[in-house]
């Protein structure tokens, strides 16, 4: 990750993974109390398990990634912190902290110098797809929005088939990484 052409690629993944998002949630704003199947998550229930547990900040997150003594950082996978907030929440409203989450995220990563881009994290979860749980911002960082977000993206797709929106072309295969 030492050259900018890979922090350009980097944030491609990102802005990808929004633009894809972005897509799956057009006219979504009447179907957000539906689910593709009874037992799935409804298109709320999604956009809730996208933004993690309330009150939770990335770029305060990636601060506490570390040259040594990695922090340990437990995700609990298939969790959608549904709240009483977020039951009340619009579509533009999700959409809107998922997009300042993104723009946070890029600006800190266009902070940091390519040595500080290599501290770490330990997340457990990590090693069961990745081989290693100790992570660099990169790699977290993409899983994130690269694997995470376009994997619910798909989740989305399937919702808006299930309800009669049409196919936004935009959808991206899940990886079947269980966050």
């Amino acid at each position: 990750m030492a050259s900018e052409s890979a922090r350009e690629d980097l944030r491609d993944q990102v802005n990808a993974a929004h633009r894809n998002l972005s897509g799956q949630l057009r006219g979504m704003e009447p179907h957000l109390e539906c689910s593709d199947a009874p037992g799935e998550w409804t298109a709320r229930e999604v956009l809730s398990h996208l933004l993690f547990q309330p009150g939770f900040n990335p770029v305060a997150l990636l601060k506490t990634f570390a040259d040594r003594e990695f922090p340990l950082i437990e995700i609990t996978p298939g969790a959608t912190y549904l709240d009483d907030r977020r039951r009340e929440m619009t579509l533009k409203e999700f959409a809107d902290v998922l997009d300042t989450q993104r723009r946070a995220v890029l600006e800190y990563l266009g902070s940091l110098t390519a040595v500080q881009l290599t501290r770490k994290g330990r997340i457990p979860l990590f090693k069961q797809f990745m081989g290693t749980d100790e992570i660099t911002i990169p790699m977290f960082v993409g899983a994130l929005f690269a694997y995470h977000w376009n994997d619910h993206a798909g989740q989305l797709a399937k919702i808006r088939r299930a309800v009669g929106l049409p196919d936004t072309g935009d959808a991206v295969k899940p990886s079947g990484v269980p966050i």
